[in-house]
């Protein structure tokens, strides 16, 4: 038994002593240009009321309980919210200089406690401004080894986020849409695609050359189908390129004589599947919500089997980007 002891004790220690040689900290930033004027860019972000609208994690819980201190426009304004996947926190502005910077501090409660430092930039770019989103902080000690993760995780919600602050702006409206309809089935797939790997943020051009030639591809086999599909194969926000399949579905019988292109198949399988009506810019927002409600329910992702993307709806035939209609597949065990 006092061995047992002695190895847990040298493990914690050992645990202990990696963590000190982790320096904790980071900074991350993003930014778009927005067709509008820096004073209208300035009056929507400073204002806590129009958050809501455009925020990166009130679209996967809408539902959430928001509260706003004052009339959440001036210094020490706080905008608070408590929700069941988005967790709990808070951010108050500290200081604002008039259509040039905000600065603010987020106090996240749950899933654990934490404080960083959150600024906005707004400057002048042509007609229009550059709008910079950033965020300083120190991770809690015993969480410092997910400095590698939070990065790309806060700049993944940064952009979203910066997206729809854009389209708001510039188009009146948000063209994203999300239903969370849990684990469902996925019947067994079989289906003809093209591999592509590329760098991650080049993934929207790549898609539309890797489609273009697979419609070719469909038109020369006579390939019908009402639905085409991505599989991600390697895809991860730590990792500079990704690996995905542009497909369509096959019958099993399909042989494939062409070398660009393969067959594949994807096996039955247990999903999250998250229903994300809406442009494909914002496609992010339906894998958000899907990875949210995976830990929100303790599930866990079946990393033998890739996650997809159905394409229910028809581009060319539907030219309303609001009514494209997306099925995300998260598999889980």
């Amino acid at each position: 038994m006092w061995i047992l002891l002695v190895v847990i004790v040298a493990i914690l220690l050992g645990g202990i002593i990696w963590l000190m040689t982790i320096d904790g900290s980071y900074h991350v930033k993003k930014s778009a240009i927005i067709k509008t004027a820096p004073e209208k860019v300035y009056q929507t972000v400073s204002d806590f009321n129009s958050w809501s609208i455009w925020s990166p994690w009130l679209c996967v819980e809408p539902d959430a309980d928001v509260t706003i201190s004052g009339d959440g426009k001036q210094q020490g304004a706080v905008y608070a919210w408590v929700g069941k996947m988005v967790g709990s926190g808070e951010i108050e502005h500290k200081q604002l200089d008039l259509n040039t910077f905000i600065d603010q501090e987020i106090r996240f409660l749950k899933p654990f406690k934490s404080q960083s430092n959150v600024y906005w930039q707004f400057e002048p770019a042509g007609e229009g401004t550059k709008v910079t989103w950033g965020m300083q902080g120190k991770m809690p000690f015993f969480f410092k080894f997910m400095v590698k993760q939070m990065e790309p995780w806060i700049g993944m919600d940064y952009e979203r986020g910066l997206k729809m602050l854009k389209d708001h702006l510039e188009k009146g409206s948000i063209a994203s849409h999300l239903e969370i309809e849990g684990v469902t089935e996925f019947p067994e797939t079989h289906y003809v695609g093209i591999k592509v790997t590329c760098p991650m943020d080049e993934v929207g051009p790549s898609m539309k050359k890797s489609f273009t030639a697979l419609g070719e591809f469909c038109t020369n086999e006579t390939i019908i189908y009402d639905k085409a599909l991505s599989v991600y194969h390697k895809f991860d926000f730590t990792d500079p390129e990704c690996t995905y399949s542009s497909a369509v579905p096959v019958s099993a019988d399909f042989t494939v004589s062409n070398e660009q292109f393969y067959k594949g198949m994807i096996p039955s399988l247990k999903a999250v599947k998250v229903v994300f009506t809406g442009d494909y810019e914002h496609l992010g927002n339906g894998w958000s919500a899907a990875y949210s409600y995976l830990r929100y329910k303790k599930l866990k992702q079946n990393k033998s089997i890739d996650p997809l993307e159905v394409y229910v709806t028809d581009p060319q035939s539907e030219p309303d980007p609001a009514k494209w209609i997306t099925e995300i597949y998260l598999p889980v065990k």
